[in-house]
């Protein structure tokens, strides 16, 4: 069984190249520092729980998709992978509109499930 740490590791790495994401684009689009985004890839440590839910928002899911053992989808992957790239086509002033539209997507959502 894997440790946490290995965990956490293989799940950022994995949605990092699902994103086309390198530790650079961390670096730049979070501003956290280059040697904690490489021992947190290398599975030596793992961040806060609130840096954890950051880095779920970044990629668009959710924060146990990070930290729970557990093999994503190939549907929910390609789906994400499908939508970040309509975003990445988006000029940039309709990038805050788009995100929007999502938020209030799965806002309903939340609400109807609860």
């Amino acid at each position: 069984m894997k440790n946490p740490k290995e965990i956490f590791a293989e799940k950022l790495n994995y949605y990092m190249d699902l994103n086309g994401k390198d530790q650079i684009d961390l670096i730049n689009e979070l501003g956290i520092n280059k040697s904690t985004i490489s021992t947190w890839c290398r599975g030596e440590k793992m961040p806060r729980m609130g840096t954890i839910q950051t880095l779920a928002d970044y990629f668009g899911i959710m924060k146990s998709d990070l930290i729970e053992e557990k093999p994503p989808t190939e549907v929910e992957g390609s789906l994400k992978a499908e939508i970040l790239r309509i975003v990445d086509q988006l000029p940039e002033d309709k990038i805050p509109q788009a995100t929007k539209i999502l938020q209030v997507l799965i806002d309903e959502d939340n609400k109807s499930s609860k």
